[in-house]
């Protein structure tokens, strides 16, 4: 039998999870969501009420001890999570973020594969500026439509690519 899926294979897997428990929440979801000051968040979630929740993946103890700019995420959202999967030491965690723990393991194929997600503990709620939200919910809106439609017209993602390299 094999071995705990590698860091990458983890990390996919908890992406896979979350992503799907969130969207059963009602929250849409955009991966590498890009923040005003430039750093990326994994993946970003807006409420039906309105409420950014920005939630970061860790792999594992050496992923989480290796990436201090979690802090920076702070704030541009309301709450803000880690997702992990379920071998990871939670006392390591701050007590200021949430928690979702997912299940990995690898797939029948052997792919890595997440058997369940769940919120562990909520963080507390802080708000947003008006005028941050704001610009973040359009931040949002924005890249989720750039996004949509590279799926939905490639060909003319590619034929702007060319024109601009031409000017």
């Amino acid at each position: 039998m094999p071995g705990p899926l590698p860091a990458p294979h983890t990390q996919t897997a908890i992406r896979m999870g979350v992503s799907q428990m969130c969207r059963q929440h009602g929250w849409a979801v955009l991966h590498e969501f890009s923040l005003p000051d430039r750093r990326r968040a994994d993946i970003m979630a807006l409420t039906p009420q309105g409420h950014l929740v920005c939630i970061e993946i860790k792999s594992g103890l050496p992923d989480f001890r290796a990436d201090r700019k979690w802090s920076d995420y702070l704030p541009w959202c309301d709450r803000m999570y880690f997702a992990v999967n379920q071998d990871f030491p939670r006392t390591v965690l701050p007590d200021t973020t949430g928690l979702i723990v997912a299940a990995t393991d690898r797939g029948a194929d052997g792919r890595p594969t997440c058997v369940d997600c769940a919120i562990i503990h909520h963080p507390p709620h802080t708000a947003l500026a008006p005028a941050r939200r704001r610009k973040l919910t359009l931040q949002f809106a924005l890249q989720a439509a750039e996004r949509l439609g590279r799926m939905e017209m490639p060909q003319l993602d590619q034929t702007l690519r060319t024109a601009l390299r031409v000017e």
